[in-house]
């Protein structure tokens, strides 16, 4: 099947990739902190003169083969949608995007003296290059939630799937949004005596699949000019009043030189360094499944509509839909809106192999 389907297979003229083979290396001797077998993934041209032979005891041909079909015969697309519950059953979608990705078996990551990837197999990641100008036209507010969604489609168009499909609310993005940058906004200006200045400030926040079910992060920066006129803690103006703090810390440095020799804070300029950084670039594969201060657990689109504890059972009620819409409405006005542009998925690939082979889904956004 490797020689037929892949090893002699034909090429796609729109992706160079396909001219990559994949190979899964069995050794014991490699293990991951978990006490696991590591395997070694191998990547070769179809016309290298190095291949492992057909007969190689050490190459996982199975694994090989599923890892190709990943990365060969599937066409995959992320959408993400700002969506509102409008009634009972019902929800609504606001806004789309749907993006074309790729699966990899590595992520690049991004430092200050450029590019490099590293080997993330067995997880193979979705990334999203430009998320700012993909994912630009999807803004969230008060009383609304993003979805995330990625599908698969075969070559040939006959059938898609669904990979990865979650939902998280406004007030989580908000909350993650404020704690993070409360915290590096003003360690930053601590450490810069005042000179530093945020034009726009991106937190990077991790989203866990429904039922541990891989991992999406997005890009969490706050819509200029949005929020109420008077700041208070409820609607959590923090550029506001970190705008304040600036100038003062810009004054006294012009007018009081001795107050560069202030207090120290520890750690704090290490935070700063990353602070445009994914926060995936340091991290290891295995801390996948560890539990993260910037981490929400994503629901699913079903969630949104069982979740009727804190209406308790009010939607029946005929003037509750008006009323609930009126209320929306009014908190959507003073909140601060957000910018949540994803910037990867990732998932293992026996999660992939089991959703394209066995546990087929329809999309539920991507059309």
């Amino acid at each position: 099947m490797f020689v037929r389907y892949f090893a002699n297979g034909g090429t796609s003229p729109d992706d160079s990739r396909d001219d990559m083979l994949f190979y899964i290396r069995k050794n014991p001797e490699v293990k991951n902190k978990y006490g696991m077998i590591q395997p070694l993934m191998e990547v070769y041209r179809r016309d290298s003169k190095h291949l492992p032979q057909l007969d190689d005891p050490n190459i996982d041909w199975e694994e090989s083969v599923y890892l190709n079909i990943i990365m060969h015969q599937f066409d995959f697309t992320i959408t993400c949608a700002v969506c509102t519950r409008t009634s009972a059953k019902d929800l609504q979608i606001l806004k789309k995007c749907s993006h074309r990705v790729y699966a990899s078996p590595s992520q690049r990551e991004m430092d200050s003296k450029g590019t490099h990837e590293k080997i993330t197999y067995p997880n193979i990641f979705f990334t999203v290059d430009a998320f700012e100008e993909a994912f630009e036209a999807l803004i969230v507010r008060d009383s609304e939630f993003v979805a995330v969604e990625l599908t698969a489609s075969d070559k040939a168009g006959c059938f898609q799937s669904v990979l990865f499909l979650g939902s998280v609310k406004y007030d989580a993005l908000r909350r993650t949004y404020e704690s993070r940058a409360s915290m590096t906004s003003k360690v930053m200006q601590r450490m810069s005596f005042g000179w530093y200045k945020d034009k726009r400030r991106v937190e990077f926040m991790r989203m866990r699949g429904p039922m541990n079910k891989g991992h999406a992060e997005m890009a969490v920066s706050r819509v200029k000019g949005s929020g109420p006129e008077t700041p208070n803690v409820e609607n959590f103006p923090i550029s506001d009043f970190e705008d304040d703090d600036q100038n003062q810390y810009e004054q006294r440095r012009m007018s009081d030189p001795s107050s560069s020799s202030g207090s120290r804070f520890p750690g704090g300029f290490r935070r700063a360094t990353s602070l445009k950084k994914s926060r995936s670039d340091t991290e290891k594969v295995d801390n996948a499944g560890e539990t993260r201060t910037d981490e929400v657990e994503a629901g699913t689109l079903q969630d949104e509509l069982d979740d009727d504890v804190q209406y308790n059972g009010l939607w029946s009620a005929r003037s509750f839909s008006q009323a609930w819409y009126n209320f929306k409405e009014r908190r959507r006005a003073t909140s601060v809106a957000l910018h949540a542009n994803l910037t990867y998925i990732t998932l293992p690939w026996h999660r992939i192999i089991a959703d394209l082979l066995e546990n087929r889904t329809a999309p539920v956004l991507t059309h």
